[in-house]
């Protein structure tokens, strides 16, 4: 059983072929992109008809539209993701840890990052001046 196509993406794939005079591969419907396959030769027929600037065959290939065109919601990725792509961590083979390795990873922990310097001038106001909390982290670094 085929599934009914959306009156919204078939009233869009209209207005685009009337206002750009080309058959669209891609819609957007309500902020929703949507990759559109014609079936057979329906785009090829859509597109001599808009060559020739035939209205009444154009009118026919829009009422057959449902039946000749499938559609499948594109996946948003963030522009964040793909912006920034993730590091790949590489993966080492497994070898028997010795021990002093083990004993060097449990004696010493691993220092926190330092913060990024401030960039702004309201940045370098505030690490010109010492915080408060400072002194009693150094008083209990000192215990």
């Amino acid at each position: 059983m085929t599934q009914p196509v959306d009156s919204s993406i078939l009233h869009e794939i209209v207005r685009v072929i009337e206002s750009r005079r080309k058959v669209p591969e891609k819609v957007v419907v309500k902020g929703r992109e949507y990759q559109l396959t014609y079936l057979e030769d329906h785009q090829r027929r859509l597109e001599e008809a808009l060559q020739r600037y035939d209205a009444d065959r154009l009118n026919m290939l829009y009422g057959q539209l449902a039946s000749k065109i499938k559609y499948q919601m594109l996946r948003r990725v963030p522009a964040r993701a793909i912006a920034e792509p993730k590091p790949v961590k590489k993966v080492a083979a497994a070898k028997p840890a010795t021990a002093k390795q083990v004993s060097k990873s449990k004696a010493k922990p691993s220092k926190p990052s330092r913060k990024p310097k401030p960039t702004s001038a309201a940045g370098k106001k505030a690490a010109a001046r010492p915080s408060r909390a400072r002194p009693q982290r150094a008083a209990a670094r000192r215990k």
